[in-house]
């Protein structure tokens, strides 16, 4: 039998209940006599607090009915077929209680159950089918009492339905009832909402093949049902975030032939959201839920609003950047509390104005920093008796864009700094400022490591560069501040004001030959500060000595812990010296490395505001290819530029390492001598690894950065110096100098 819609029952009287004799005789017109047809015109039920039924929700797939007298069923009708607006039936009796079930079949076996109690039959308990709930209806009518015109059977859903109702940006994927009930009786219970006795209980979900992003009737239906672990589930997107939100019913039963409406709003308050579950059959909450009609707005004769402030929508006004506080009256039917806003810049106050059903608030707009586009803000209240604000009650307003114009710099909304979280010179970006303004630095308690200059050839637009100090013995690593102040040109007033912060870190130097060099070579990750020497911890310095003076002087542990890190490849990642077969080797040493730490970028190994040394770089200090092995005064010449320096060579013995004597092991200084160092430069370290026999002592191969990989090498055996390209597997010892920068403090 094909399906036949049954739509609008809900409010419309199809027909009423009549009997017709199966003759003309009147005494069996509405069986008041024996046996009759009796023509059914069923209506279905209205749901429970006047919820509407949904197109299709009452397809009808089967009719069938049944007869009890005494007690006792004595008739079936099965695949009842609707003809002359109705279902006849014929019957034996005129008493009796006649029960009508629609979408039953296959599932309750009416011929196999004649001769049953009707106490019995209402204990009949429903299966669900392929693991959903069926949408089957039942009703019934006592014949004794019925009367001879206009009643109707009224069958009830036997299901109880779920709708969806959400606000704001979210998408659920499924919804999951836990603990469900997988079968439930035929028809209500005396007593009130029962389960079958031993009813199995599962997760029933609903999969959506695409998300619900809008409010939805029927996700859902399930049996009716008593039960103390009924929990809702739903997962969902909520603003591009997965979420899987989790409700207890409060109630302890679901009732068939009633709506259960799940609400996700995101709470303004919390940006969380919240899943709530409210139930029509007995209206729930719905009064305490927002009127649309009635949405907030703004009483403009009432509010107070300064210059810049503009009213441009019944919800909606217009704010400069600028920092100002105004007062807006808004016109609602109910008592207003304030609950949050979307943008820090805006915060808001209750004032009293002594009016009874006036909502005034004291909005307290501050600076919206540059580099932010216009903005709308949602400024959101509750009314006052409710738990939570909706997207409904709010007032907009439009945040200008601010006119100065970045490069480099993103201020933050709350207090309007910068910081970079790293150690950063140069240039840090620009301001473009309108005619008017002009920008400068201050320094609250802090070194002027912040110069701002004018671009000449651009429109009022500032340079802010940070500096470097050397051997600065505050750096480090602590925050360094200053603040960037716009003020009128004309009488120098602060107009707005921004902090730039940086980590003040920096590694010890000594200038020669034109270049800040490293004091010390790199250690641990090359690229770290924090597993370098720093200025306000070198050593040497600490101790008025040169850093060769203070390698011949310290304890072993001091000097091993300089002089115990090589390195090969690109991972920055120093390899320590170990005892190993009475040999000293570089652990985790690697024969089969294939990238030459002399062709990587200057600037790849080192922390920021330091490089690797170029090969000229050195030359400018070792001067021509070969020195002599006297290591005596000697005169580099690099660009036609000649440095006249010396070489100071430095041995010392009786060091050990995991119980294995170093022997004798080699420092040497360049000096110059013609004024153009403050002092001398040392090398020193582990020598160079190049196969698995160790550690080659005082061979010392420094890494610089030319990608023809061409270095520079100390031979140990007889003290010369020489170009030497070595393999990429070859370990080097690494030093760093300052890169270049604009501008030094002092």
């Amino acid at each position: 039998m094909g399906k036949m819609k049954w739509l609008g029952w809900i409010g419309i009287l199809l027909s009423s209940v009549f009997f017709t004799a199966c003759s003309d005789d009147t005494e069996n017109n509405g069986l008041n006599g024996g046996a009759g047809s009796l023509l059914v015109a069923p209506e279905v039920a209205a749901y429970g607090g006047g919820g509407q039924a949904i197109a299709g929700e009452d397809n009808i797939t089967d009719i069938s009915a049944c007869l009890f007298e005494d007690g006792v069923l004595t008739q079936v009708f099965e695949n009842l077929q609707q003809t002359d607006g109705g279902y006849h039936v014929s019957l034996n009796a005129k008493k009796g209680t006649f029960y009508m079930l629609a979408n039953t079949d296959g599932l309750i076996d009416l011929n196999g159950l004649k001769g049953c109690s009707e106490e019995e039959w209402l204990k009949t308990a429903f299966p669900v089918k392929d693991g959903k709930a069926v949408g089957f209806l039942t009703g019934k009518m006592d014949l004794a009492t019925r009367a001879q015109s206009g009643q109707t059977l009224v069958l009830k859903r036997g299901v109880a339905r779920f709708d969806l109702t959400l606000s704001g940006n979210i998408a659920v994927n499924s919804l999951t009832l836990k603990n469900a009930a997988q079968s439930v009786y035929l028809f209500p219970q005396a007593e009130g909402v029962k389960s079958p006795a031993g009813v199995v209980r599962k997760d029933v979900t609903a999969h959506f093949d695409e998300v619900l992003t809008t409010s939805t009737s029927g996700v859902l239906y399930v049996y009716e049902q008593e039960n103390e672990g009924l929990e809702v589930s739903v997962e969902a997107m909520v603003d591009g975030q997965s979420k899987v939100l989790t409700k207890t019913l409060e109630e302890k039963v679901l009732k068939r032939n009633s709506i259960y409406t799940l609400t996700l709003r995101k709470d303004t308050l919390s940006s969380e959201v919240s899943l709530d579950v409210l139930a029509w059959e007995d209206g729930g909450n719905t009064q305490l839920q927002p009127d649309l009609d009635s949405q907030i707005t703004i009483d403009k004769n009432l509010s107070s609003l300064p210059d810049g402030v503009q009213m441009t929508a019944n919800n909606t006004v217009t704010v400069p950047s600028r920092a100002l506080d105004f007062t807006l009256a808004l016109d609602c039917d109910d008592e207003l509390e304030f609950v949050s806003s979307e943008n820090p810049c805006v915060t808001v106050e209750a004032v009293s104005s002594g009016v009874v059903g006036e909502n005034k608030f004291v909005v307290h707009k501050a600076l919206f920093p540059p580099g932010y586009p216009e903005e709308e803000v949602k400024v959101f209240f509750r009314r006052k008796g409710l738990n939570e604000s909706y997207e409904e009650d709010c007032v907009k307003l439009i945040l200008q864009e601010n006119p100065i114009r970045l490069e480099g710099f993103t201020f933050d909304l709350q207090d309007y700094t910068c910081d970079f979280g790293r150690y950063i010179d140069n240039e840090m970006g620009r301001f473009t400022l309108p005619e008017g303004l002009e920008l400068v630095a201050e320094f609250p308690e802090e070194d002027k490591w912040v110069k701002v200059e004018q671009v000449a050839d651009a429109a009022n637009t500032y340079r802010v560069l940070a500096g470097w100090k050397p051997n600065d013995p505050k750096a480090d690593g602590r925050k360094q501040s200053a603040k960037l102040v716009v003020r009128r040109t004309a009488d120098q007033q602060e107009m707005e004001t921004y902090t730039v912060v940086r980590r003040n870190y920096g590694l010890p130097v000594t200038l020669l030959n034109g270049i800040w060099w490293c004091r010390y070579n790199a250690l641990g990750n090359s690229t770290d500060f924090k597993d370098q020497i720093l200025c306000a911890e070198d050593p040497a310095r600490k101790l008025g000595k040169t850093v060769q003076e203070y390698l011949n002087t310290c304890s072993q542990e001091e000097y091993l812990h300089l002089w115990n890190a090589a390195y090969e490849g690109n991972d920055g990642i120093a390899l320590k010296a170990v005892s190993k077969d009475n040999k000293i080797t570089l652990d985790g040493w690697r024969s089969s490395e294939s990238e030459h730490i002399n062709k990587q970028e200057p600037a790849a190994l080192a922390p920021d505001g330091y490089e690797m040394p170029t090969f000229n770089d050195y030359r400018s200090i070792f001067g021509a290819f070969v020195i002599p092995t006297a290591w005596a005064e000697f005169t580099p010449q690099i660009g036609g530029t000649a440095y006249r320096s010396a070489i100071i060579l430095e041995k010392r013995s009786g060091l050990q390492l995991d119980g294995q004597d170093l022997g004798e092991l080699w420092t040497f200084s360049v000096q110059s001598v013609k004024n153009q160092g403050e002092e001398p430069l040392t090398f020193y370290g582990v020598g160079c690894q190049w196969d698995g026999s160790g550690v080659n002592r005082n061979w010392f191969l420094l890494a610089c950065y030319n990608p023809n990989v061409t270095g520079w090498l100390v031979k140990g055996s007889n003290a010369s110096l020489e170009h030497n390209g070595a393999g990429a597997n070859n370990t080097r010892i690494v030093r760093f100098k300052k890169s270049d920068v604009e501008y030094i403090y002092q």
